[in-house]
């Protein structure tokens, strides 16, 4: 310790050209410290000079003293592990610790974010702290040419989502696929030649060390689908936009018609946690004998290559579309296109289109233009993708719970943060009612008591629908709010930002503004700080806990509180049990053993969900030992 504040006390007296020079000598010593999968040595002098440049540069760029909860948890992600922070902790100047340490070793630094807004804020906010270091930085984004990407990724530290270096990637491996493989002895004719012939260049210069921001949400949560580069088709693709009998009507529209003949638990069946249907082999015999020629095309010249897909799939994506994805929750209806809703962040993905006919089937539902369906080009899983980096490790505030699938997916360890200040929260008791309707009463109560405290009320919902339901109820109770349901943009922050004003009442989707401070004024702090609403209870307990961490940061005051219905997400498919009890109640009531009860239910929907990641990462192994293998 003493050595350290001597080390700082030194380094603190250097100018700007004379911290950046040793900083450089630092890069150019410590070239081969932290490569691989060992742990490195914090106690190195190596390291301990990279942390405390880190700090220095910090100090003097930003104006921020950093704290020791926020060195311990830098030193945690050094060492290749997850730094649990509670929200509000300072987990960006946190995680531009490692990003040094690693980048003055001369290792490829990747920071991932869970959007594109907190990937370009992060970016402009911590560039000047690099440059000062002499380190440089860049930003992957969605719509960049080649040319600026292949820039950003010559940088020491490469800020994108987590997403979009998975993208990245995908394309870089399609691009050296696509070079025509070298004859025997022409790297070495080249050479003698002088020859600077080269084909597509490609943008990453290898996957050295991944710094992931809210890495629960990246690595979890988005872990539910795997990442796939698709493109339109290039050949034609019998049935999907075919006309059948030389009519406008496609598979799509006979496959409309035809499931609203089919009887549920006889003809299909629902899986309502997998969102899978299953046809019946009575239903699918039906199917071919009432619909024979469903998937002949009306082109005899379509090529032999062309993909079929089997009539049946038709129809079990048109019942998916109708039974288990719904609009304003799964998706929105913008003009005249369908865009999908991210289920983790409830924001809205217009980019993204569901496989095998899915979108298509959604489409004709909603009566808008059907899209071109798409080939997929590349694929793999985010677990497989992120277990390719030498140096794994980020930070969050809901790491905790998930101990096992960290140890056994990506050898993570988690350390947990203690609070700079301690909290002061106070977490209320969970209100239980018997449907909808009864809660957004027992809502609506809620808030006009903490409004009329002046207390700021951030309402969190699961859905879109939720959102303007509410707000609806907000509006015939006079009750001025803002709405934020989807947009995925600097608004977004800048109204949750303003959600901490006395007497202000936002309405947003759980995880809209994650990454985003909420900083209550003098006058709500007076009046008890941020009071936080959960509409439903989530089927992940870190996603409640994530949104309960909006109030009381950092030592403030605050409160929050969930409320439950019978007809929850959660709730409704347990008939025998909580559901049952809950729908006899006359008035709103608060319970212990229906709260235990609660996360029991969350428990089996985490276990479900991790079975599910779990089966997609081995579904990914073996489509890529079978590419390997026809390779």
């Amino acid at each position: 310790m003493k050595k350290s504040k001597q080390l700082a006390a030194a380094i603190s007296e250097l100018d700007d050209e004379q911290l950046q020079h040793h900083a450089r000598r630092a890069k150019l010593n410590g070239a081969s410290l932290c490569g691989g999968r060992n742990q490195p040595n914090i106690t190195h002098p190596t390291i301990t000079h990279g942390i405390t440049f880190a700090i220095e540069a910090i100090r003097r760029r930003l104006g921020v003293l950093v704290y020791d909860e926020q060195i311990r948890a830098a030193v945690a992600m050094i060492s290749g592990g997850i730094a649990e922070m509670p929200t509000g902790e300072g987990k960006t100047i946190a995680g531009c610790i490692p990003a040094i340490v690693h980048a003055l070793h001369d290792q490829h630094v990747h920071v991932a974010t869970a959007n594109e807004y907190l990937a370009r804020r992060d970016w402009q906010t911590l560039s000047p702290v690099f440059d000062l270091l002499g380190l440089t930085t860049g930003l992957s984004f969605h719509d960049q040419s080649v040319s600026e990407k292949q820039s950003a990724y010559q940088s020491d530290v490469v800020f994108a989502t987590g997403y979009q270096f998975g993208f990245d990637y995908l394309r870089d491996q399609l691009t050296l696929a696509g070079r025509p493989r070298p004859r025997l002895g022409q790297s070495l004719r080249e050479q003698l030649s002088d020859s600077n012939i080269a084909g597509p260049t490609i943008c990453m210069r290898g996957q050295h060390v991944a710094i992931i921001d809210e890495i629960d949400a990246v690595l979890i949560d988005e872990a539910m689908t795997p990442l796939v580069l698709s493109g339109a088709e290039t050949t034609t693709r019998t049935g999907d936009s075919a006309l059948i009998d030389g009519s406008n009507t496609t598979p799509f529209d006979i496959a409309r018609q035809c499931i609203a003949e089919l009887q549920v638990d006889v003809d299909f069946f629902i899986d309502p946690v997998a969102k899978t249907v299953r046809l019946s082999d009575r239903a699918i015999r039906r199917l071919h004998e009432s619909h024979p020629n469903a998937t002949v095309s009306s082109q005899t010249n379509a090529p032999a290559s062309a993909m079929e897909m089997p009539w049946p799939m038709y129809v079990q994506s048109a019942l998916r579309a109708e039974h288990l994805l719904r609009r304003n929750v799964d998706y929105v209806v913008g003009d005249d296109d369908v865009q999908i809703v991210d289920p983790s962040t409830g924001r809205i993905a217009p980019d993204r289109q569901w496989r095998d006919g899915l979108h298509q089937s959604v489409e004709t539902k909603e009566n808008v233009p059907r899209s071109e369906t798409r080939q997929t080009l590349a694929r793999i899983s985010r677990q497989r993708f992120f277990a390719r980096y030498s140096t794994l490790c980020g930070m969050t505030g809901t790491a905790s719970g998930l101990d096992r699938e960290w140890k056994r997916t990506y050898s993570l360890r988690i350390d947990v943060i203690p609070t700079r200040l301690p909290s002061r929260r106070t977490e209320l008791p969970t209100i239980y009612v018997a449907d909808a309707e009864a809660k957004m009463q027992a809502m609506l109560r809620d808030v006009i008591e903490h409004h009329a405290h002046g207390q700021p009320i951030l309402i969190g919902t699961r859905t879109i629908e939720q959102t303007r339901s509410i707000s609806r109820a907000l509006m015939s109770a006079g009750l001025n709010h803002r709405l934020l349901n989807g947009l995925q943009d600097e608004a977004e922050a800048d109204l949750i930002a303003a959600a901490g004003r006395g007497g202000a009442i936002t309405v947003a989707t759980n995880m809209a503004g994650r990454g985003t401070d909420i900083s209550p004024d003098d006058a709500s702090l007076a009046a008890g700080g941020l009071h936080v609403i959960g509409f439903e209870r989530n089927l992940s307990t870190r996603l409640d806990r994530q949104l309960l961490g909006r109030a009381a940061r950092q030592g403030q005051p605050g409160s929050g509180r969930f409320f439950v219905a019978a007809d929850d997400e959660l709730i409704r498919h347990d008939h025998a049990g909580l559901g049952r009890q809950l729908t006899g109640l006359t008035a709103a009531r608060s319970n212990r053993s229906w709260d235990q009860r609660v996360v029991q239910r969350q428990r089996i929907a985490e276990s479900q969900r991790y079975e599910t990641r779990q089966r997609i990462a081995q579904q990914e192994e073996w489509l890529n030992e079978l590419r390997q293998h026809v390779a």
